[in-house]
């Protein structure tokens, strides 16, 4: 295998792992011991690590080395702040389209609720025409990959609230769309001190 292509093989599987939530928050990610679980030496792997840190999907500290990001709960509430101003953005001055019986636009059914989050803000993602806007919603939807599962089990309407979204993205409701894109998004807010206490370790105190 190429450098080239051993490098983006690392990459992929790296990120795989930090988004599948693998490793605690404030891990620390040593490259060396990376490298054996990954089958590749510790530079691609080191190259993989500063390209997630560009992607703030793991943490660079000058001397430290990486780790995986500890989120606390004003980092949270921001993020989710940010998600909802830019899918609103990206729905923005869509027309309405005509309801049918059957819907124009099918979403793909998941079991878990992380997945149909990510699969319904891609969609939306998609569907712009401004290529950064795309490139910052796929973004923050990576960076709150890890802890969507956890928004579930704190807030037992969350699945609720995604189902309702999906159905309007399927009629094509726009409107309705965004204005319950901000109402759940608001509601994260509000749990975002819930979702914290279950990410924090459990050895590191309340503050």
């Amino acid at each position: 295998m190429s450098p080239g292509a051993t490098m983006e093989r690392v990459y992929l599987d790296l990120k795989a792992r930090v988004l599948a939530g693998e490793f605690a928050p404030g891990a620390r990610l040593d490259p060396l011991l990376l490298s054996r679980s990954l089958s590749a030496s510790a530079t691609p792997v080191r190259d993989a690590l500063n390209r997630l840190s560009g992607e703030r999907l793991v943490e660079s500290w000058h001397q430290e080395g990486f780790r995986q990001p500890q989120l606390a709960e004003g980092d949270i509430s921001d993020l989710y702040i940010w998600a909802g101003s830019l899918l609103s953005l990206a729905l923005k001055g869509r027309t309405p389209m005509p309801e049918s019986p059957d819907g124009l636009i099918e979403l793909a059914t998941h079991d878990r609720y992380s997945e149909g989050i990510d699969r319904l803000f891609r969609t939306i993602a998609i569907g712009s025409s401004h290529r950064e806007l795309r490139y910052a919603i796929v973004n923050v939807i990576e960076r709150t990959a890890a802890i969507r599962e956890t928004e579930a089990a704190v807030d037992e309407r969350a699945a609720h609230a995604l189902a309702a979204m999906s159905e309007d993205y399927r009629f094509g409701r726009w409107s309705s769309l965004r204005n319950k894109i901000t109402q759940f998004h608001r509601r994260r807010v509000a749990f975002a001190s819930r979702v914290a206490a279950r990410v924090r370790p459990r050895s590191q105190p309340l503050r």
